[in-house]
């Protein structure tokens, strides 16, 4: 079976940029994670931002029996791998009665790939509000994440994250019930996440021990 980047080689996605400041393109290290996923089983993956639709082609190829569900905010028309195994809705990321429809028809998700707006605001708001619906062995992947701080990024439309604080925010909250949450019995505290790995770029959680 080719490897993720060699997919994607062939369906014109940009995940296949090396990162900004190491050699790797995301999809070098998704493929350590993503092969801990039953290649062959029917699993389900929630791609945020489809843009031109090549990493839903991508995924699609590379796990042949998933359904794979994209949103965006545009309408996204492309020629999809396998239509049968896809569906689109159109939509903003922070409009929690989409994403309660989205989550209503398909339950769980192995795989939840957040490369919408960018935005702290958005993509907070979303892990928090999908997280309860990724499966235990399954990854929740943050994309972009440079686009925190807005002053190497004057001319994006991410500018509203400021300096990254709020990110911060989000990342000491997660620390927090990652740390205290199982060892105090701290049932309340959310998100409930078991890892969190940074690589330049993203970064990956999990509910439980996958590897």
């Amino acid at each position: 079976m080719p490897t993720l980047f060699e997919i994607a080689q062939g369906c014109n996605t940009d995940k296949t940029m090396p990162s900004a400041t190491h050699g790797h393109s995301y999809l070098h290290i998704y493929e350590k994670f993503l092969s801990f996923l039953d290649q062959y089983s029917s699993l389900r993956i929630l791609e945020i931002g489809v843009r031109y639709g090549g990493s839903i082609n991508m995924l699609q190829k590379r796990f042949p029996n998933a359904f794979v569900v994209g949103l965006d905010i545009e309408p996204c028309e492309f020629a999809v791998h396998d239509q049968s195994r896809y569906e689109f809705f159109q939509g903003r990321q922070d409009d929690t009665e989409i994403l309660a429809t989205i989550t209503k028809k398909f339950e769980s998700f192995d795989l939840i790939i957040d490369d919408g707006s960018h935005l702290i605001s958005d993509y907070v708001n979303t892990f928090l509000f999908l997280q309860k619906y990724l499966r235990k062995t399954g990854f929740y992947i943050i994309e972009d994440l440079q686009n925190n701080y807005y002053e190497h990024n004057l001319t994006r439309s991410t500018k509203a994250n400021n300096n990254g604080e709020q990110f911060n925010q989000f990342q000491a909250q997660m620390m927090k019930s990652l740390h205290l949450s199982k060892s105090y019995n701290l049932s309340n505290l959310s998100p409930n996440m078991f890892s969190i790995h940074h690589y330049p770029g993203f970064m990956v959680l999990t509910k439980s021990f996958v590897f």
